[in-house]
């Protein structure tokens, strides 16, 4: 049996982890981690004097950067390919995300040149889309032959079908978005769209956290059809999903917004949801003519209550209709099958072997 070594200061709880590692074992491996407990740039250091046994295969995880060059110079000393999975460039998030660096700054350019360094260093680089292959090679001058997309997938033992809500007791149209309150995710628009809805029997309804969160409440103050949920256990959210018609997801104005398909796309269409998104080219082709998903522009309020409503005016004679085309969607283009292959055809370009 093949083993993987997962490396670096990471949490093996968060999404895109547990489900890469899950994935290994579906695919026959064995998983191993090494958490790097003092500084990530020593981290071959550490792993010396701590005798990490050789593996088949390094795997640096979402967002750790800082783990890469130690991992790769530990690695290639043995023999050993480093597969990093990034899932954001750090360049990305200062300066075109959180717009808080100028790209001609010193320690943006500074930035991008280690991150640069950071991203052609491992021998193969996955991203979750991709319009993100198209950036790295855009930003980063990684050769395309050295990435490819493996998509974000959920855990589908959590987020499984949920049956129809039954019509709200109040008469109201349940809109769901739950998240991180990433700058890409655009609430701001989320809670306009709410403000013009306030006399159509709609609610809006708002589950996670985020640096963003207190930004968003503050926008939806007074507005009587907004709601923010109590925070719930990983293993509820779909219990949540459940109890809403439709399920929101990304619509911010950030290039970096235009190149992912969110986590709750993946999540609520598994648990058999229909959704509204700004359009990704990442997306399968036959997302354009899927009945479950309505692309609008980014930042565009009125797009996103005119997507609601033709939702709603829909409801509840094609409400189960719409359920079981975003699960059926969801089976055949986002399931954790589709993630494997492509992650086999990563581990086969890597490995040179299937």
């Amino acid at each position: 049996m093949k083993k993987v070594l997962f490396w670096g200061r990471f949490d093996p709880g968060y999404s895109r982890n547990r489900v890469a590692a899950q994935m290994f074992r579906d695919l026959g491996w064995e998983v191993e981690y090494f958490f790097v407990k003092a500084w990530p740039r020593f981290g071959d250091v550490e792993a010396a004097l701590r005798r990490v046994g050789t593996p088949d295969l390094v795997w640096v995880p979402v967002c750790r950067q800082r783990d890469i060059l130690a991992a790769c110079r530990w690695a290639h000393r043995r023999g050993v390919k480093v597969v990093f999975d990034p899932m954001i460039s750090a360049w990305d998030k200062k300066v075109l995300e959180q717009r808080k660096w100028k790209a001609g700054e010193s320690r943006a350019r500074k930035l991008l040149k280690l991150e640069t360094k950071m991203m052609n260093a491992p021998d193969f680089v996955t991203w979750d889309t991709s319009c993100h292959v198209d950036f790295a090679v855009r930003t980063f001058g990684v050769p395309r032959e050295k990435m490819q997309e493996v998509y974000t997938g959920t855990d589908e033992k959590v987020f499984t079908p949920q049956p129809p809500a039954p019509p709200a007791a109040d008469g109201k149209f349940r809109v769901l978005y739950h998240g991180a309150y990433l700058p890409l995710h655009g609430t701001e628009f989320l809670v306009e769209a709410a403000r013009r809805t306030q006399h159509l029997p709609i609610v809006w309804s708002f589950l996670g956290w985020g640096a963003y969160k207190a930004q968003t409440e503050a926008l939806a103050a007074g507005l009587p059809n907004v709601r923010f949920l109590e925070k719930v256990p990983y293993v509820k959210v779909p219990e949540v999903i459940g109890a809403h018609d439709v399920v929101v997801g990304v619509f911010g104005t950030t290039e970096k917004a235009s190149r992912v398909i969110g986590n709750k796309v993946f999540e609520c269409m598994a648990c058999a949801r229909p959704t509204i998104n700004e359009f990704c080219t990442g997306y399968p082709e036959s997302a354009k003519t899927c009945e479950a998903i309505k692309f609008v522009p980014p930042g565009d309020a009125d797009a996103i209550v005119r997507a609601v409503e033709e939702y709603r005016a829909a409801w509840p004679e094609k409400g189960a209709e719409y359920c079981r085309a975003a699960r059926d969607f969801f089976e055949r283009e986002l399931s954790m099958e589709t993630c494997r292959r492509q992650l086999a055809q990563v581990l086969e370009k890597v490995l040179g072997a299937k």
